[in-house]
């Protein structure tokens, strides 16, 4: 747990890690086997002012490499440790770079910003092997706000203070499909409609949807989709947000697209809230945008977000915007796919990993269609089951003709006796 001072503000870093491990396996003829060594104990993440840095011992010195994930050709992203006598490592990485996630958090119980990274840490130079390791490492920066006061007693009057706190409300962020309270959109295929949903938990706060951004996870491709002001940058691809009347829900249906030869996507919003009684969300929220540029044409009513000095590495920034407070969200990663991906083709016996991904979603999608469509009292049984009943309702059936044509023989055979005795 680290204390760091800056520009009059507090704030308190601490880690989370999550191990992981591959699934490949490697090795290679050498004097001396890399793969023959392991972390001992937990990795140790400190959060700095600037940067995050992770530290972890091996058994043996570790002559492998520390890389971020999906950041392998990035040289600021990759540490090399060939030829290293030592079991100790660090492994720094500046807040803001290799494609770092930043989210905003805004709410009673934390008010800061959150920063994570996952690390591989490989012990072979090439290849990802079993004994190689993964950690998910979180630094939330709490920010607290210093309050200065100076009073003058001119009368002995006693005061009594009374004061009431507004809860912040806490938004979020999804992709769904169907309607605005549909399922979480987790895999799509281009042109499929979903609608993009923020929601905000308070009806005493009015929200903005602003400054959105589309990535594809390796922090190659960035575009923004809605400026500052929260106006789409191309009503073809996001048409304009549609906000409720309490300002505190707002949605826009959109035809899934993605970044060319990429199959994830990652959405990422600022939200601005607002308290609505103190008259600060007026001519803020909604936005009023242009009717078909996408881009706002009418400033002086957009709230406009200024950020605390030009350096984008720095842990916490605030927003200047008075009586406006914004938190960054992120939606779920989407893995999309081609139209061509659903068509199952197959080229000799290669079959590319998106049409095994594609065969997958369409088959999941069917399986929860059909699950949808039943009825919930329906019994499913497996085969033995089914045998099983198949035989005994033979047997059954068989054991009643039989005993049916028996009853008739003996019935026919008492008539004929009863005629004789007669006769």
């Amino acid at each position: 747990m680290l204390f760091c001072r800056q520009k009059g503000h507090v704030m308190l870093g601490f880690f989370l890690f999550v191990n992981g491990v591959s699934a490949a396996y490697a090795l290679r003829p050498s004097s001396v086997n890399p793969l023959d060594n392991t972390i001992t104990g937990e990795p140790i993440v400190e959060c700095l002012e600037d940067r995050v840095k992770i530290t972890f011992r091996t058994e043996k010195p570790f002559g492998g490499r520390v890389f971020v994930k999906g950041m392998i050709d990035t040289n600021e992203c990759v540490t090399q440790f060939s030829g290293n006598n030592k079991n100790a490592i660090d492994f720094e990485i500046l807040n803001g770079q290799c494609n770092m996630r930043r989210s905003r958090k805004v709410g009673p119980d934390q008010k800061g910003v959150e920063q994570s990274v996952t690390v591989i840490i490989s012990f072979h130079d090439t290849f990802i092997t079993k004994v190689d390791r993964a950690y998910r490492t979180t630094c939330f920066y709490v920010e607290v706000d210093k309050i200065v006061t100076s009073s003058l007693d001119v009368s002995a009057l006693p005061t009594t203070d009374i004061t009431d706190t507004a809860k912040m409300p806490v938004c979020t962020y999804t992709v769904r499909r169907g309607s605005v309270t549909g399922a979480v959109v987790s895999y799509a295929v281009v042109g499929e409609p979903v609608f993009h949903v923020w929601t905000c938990d308070s009806d005493m706060y009015s929200m903005l949807v602003m400054s959105c951004y589309i990535d594809d996870g390796d922090g190659k491709d960035r575009r923004e989709l809605i400026d500052e002001h929260g106006c789409s940058k191309d009503t073809l691809i996001l048409p304009e947000l549609t906000y409720n009347p309490q300002n505190n829900l707002a949605y826009s249906e959109v035809n899934v697209f993605k970044f060319a030869d990429k199959v994830t996507t990652y959405f990422q919003c600022a939200v601005s809230t607002c308290l609505t009684s103190d008259g600060t969300c007026v001519g803020r929220t909604p936005p009023r945008c242009a009717g078909s540029g996408g881009s706002s044409n009418n400033k002086p009513t957009r709230i406009k977000r200024t950020l605390e000095g030009g350096n984008v590495t720095a842990p916490v920034k605030k927003v200047k915007a008075e009586g406006m407070f914004t938190v960054d969200l992120s939606a779920d990663k989407i893995i999309v796919l081609d139209l061509d991906d659903t068509e199952h083709k197959n080229f000799g016996n290669v079959i590319s990993k998106e049409e095994n991904l594609a065969s997958a979603i369409i088959l999941k999608n069917n399986l929860e269609s059909l699950r949808s469509a039943k009825d919930h009292d329906q019994v499913c049984l497996s085969h033995p089951i089914l045998i099983t009943m198949f035989i005994l309702s033979g047997t059954t059936l068989s054991a009643a003709t039989a005993l049916f044509i028996s009853f008739i023989v003996r019935r026919n055979r008492q008539d004929s006796v009863t005629l004789f005795n007669k006769h």
